[in-house]
């Protein structure tokens, strides 16, 4: 029986935090807009945990969904309702600062570029959604998506994320994967000769291709 049918689906515990955090961290390393932020130094991955960590502070209103097979998590999701998701209070908008250091300047160029173009309407947007390496390929990542897709299907939320392009067409994307599971590009972000960050929308009950 392959291994995706053992894997069960649900909310991620407190006490999960801390794991998910270590997925996350591992799934972005090499995410390039996120590397502005964090560096490429052996000391990325931890600038990465921290401003993940981030994401469960309590004034960030964040849900998530955790992805278990026998009982050890193996992926997660996280997602936040508009108009938190771009809400940020002073005091993590400093941990941010101190996070990215120097980089901070640069950093706050390119994400503002993002954020002009996020949605004004009301939506729910997804930044983060990981998978342990050893489980990749095996169809976890779309378990999570599609029961975020139902979430949003019932409370008739448009579902709102960003990915990378890169100009390489032999570099790995998602674009793909987030287009079969019924996304659509809502704009395209110039940001370098090398790659493009594209925002992608769901409308509520879009359908995915088997």
């Amino acid at each position: 029986m392959p291994l995706q049918n053992d894997v069960v689906i649900g909310d991620l515990r407190p006490e999960e935090r801390s794991s998910a955090v270590d997925i996350f961290a591992d799934a972005f390393l090499d995410f390039p807009l996120l590397q502005v932020m964090a560096g490429t130094d052996v000391s990325a991955r931890g600038r990465l945990r921290r401003m993940f960590a981030m994401q469960f502070e309590p004034d960030a209103h964040i849900h998530a969904l955790a992805a278990r097979a026998d009982g050890r998590l193996v992926g997660a999701l996280t997602y936040v309702d508009s108009p938190d998701c771009s809400a940020m209070s002073a005091g993590r908008m400093v941990r941010f600062a101190r996070i990215a250091g120097p980089r901070i300047f640069h950093t706050m160029r390119l994400f503002m570029r993002v954020e002009r173009v996020h949605p004004q309407t009301a939506h729910r947007h997804l930044p983060t959604v990981g998978v342990l390496p050893p489980f990749h390929s095996q169809g976890i990542g779309r378990r999570l998506m599609e029961v975020f897709g139902r979430r949003c299907d019932e409370e008739g939320r448009i579902a709102y994320l960003e990915t990378i392009r890169w100009a390489d067409p032999e570099r790995p994307s998602h674009e793909r994967f987030y287009t079969r599971l019924g996304y659509a590009i809502a704009d395209v972000v110039p940001m370098t000769d090398a790659w493009q960050v594209l925002t992608m929308v769901r409308q509520p009950g879009a359908s995915s291709e088997s």
